[in-house]
């Protein structure tokens, strides 16, 4: 495997991926400035990327040594899970210790992909090579926020806005808009649910509500999450700290923050 050392991160790659793993390094350097000066947000520890081309490949070759036999000997436990995540995704962050480890596809993985999930999230018409700087940005926003156990709508709407600032527009669809006021997901919720045919739904929710309300937070609130970002939370005491910024009861009725967003993007125009 061969490998671009950037300023902030080693690429590796296989010999004829050597152009998506240059775009990755630049996106690498711009992502991570970007995070840097809007959330004041950085990754910790050896960062590593890859241009994934298994996901067997990418977590044995990214795992330090030691971490390989624990892997090896719980292969049964996870392999399904992560067989059935390889179809949908089109990068990782994983964490092994210190080491950060992102792996994004190369163009031809992501277009043999199954995009029957995106379809109902992101707006049409991006071309591979800006698909790869879309998932090597989101995933990246992940190497940054990995340690500080946001809830996972946070996790997840922080590396979605995250590519819009980078591609300087928009990304999702603007009729996902509407899930902000069908029933709410638990605000403090650290996991997702797993993932599987039988619950795509509520997968979604967690990407599609958390972009919308950290757009809302973002455009009604600038700086806050900067701000709430450098202190140390617990993911239940998210929700109090966001309550409190837009005078709203505490405990379940931090959830009318969906409801004042539903109301600000009611415009179609967004």
């Amino acid at each position: 495997m061969e490998k671009i050392n950037t300023h902030r991160a080693t690429v590796y790659f296989a010999a004829q991926d050597r152009e998506t793993a240059e775009a990755i390094g630049r996106t690498a350097e711009e992502s991570l400035r970007l995070v840097h000066d809007h959330w004041g947000l950085e990754p910790t520890g050896d960062l590593r990327l890859y241009v994934m081309n298994s996901w067997p490949g990418f977590l044995f070759h990214a795992a330090p040594v030691p971490w390989r036999l624990a892997l090896a000997l719980s292969f049964p436990i996870w392999a399904l899970r992560v067989r059935r995540l390889w179809q949908v995704a089109g990068g990782w962050t994983q964490r092994f210790g210190r080491r950060l480890a992102v792996g994004v596809k190369p163009p031809r993985l992501l277009h043999a992909g199954d995009h029957s999930l995106g379809r109902h999230v992101f707006i049409p018409g991006a071309s591979m090579e800006e698909k790869v700087r879309h998932v090597a940005c989101h995933e990246l926003t992940h190497a940054c926020t990995c340690r500080l156990g946001l809830p996972a709508w946070l996790n997840e709407g922080l590396s979605m806005v995250a590519v819009d600032l980078l591609l300087g527009k928009a990304t999702v669809l603007p009729a996902t808009a509407a899930a902000l006021a069908a029933a709410p997901l638990p605000p403090d919720r650290r996991g997702y649910p797993a993932f599987s045919r039988k619950n795509r739904e509520d997968f979604l929710c967690y990407f599609v509500l958390g972009y919308w309300r950290v757009r809302f937070l973002e455009e009604t609130r600038p700086g806050l999450l900067k701000k709430l970002l450098r202190e140390a939370y617990c993911p239940g005491e998210w929700h109090g700290s966001l309550a409190a910024a837009y005078a709203l009861g505490d405990g379940p009725s931090w959830l009318g923050i969906d409801r004042l967003a539903a109301t600000h993007f009611r415009n179609p125009s967004v």
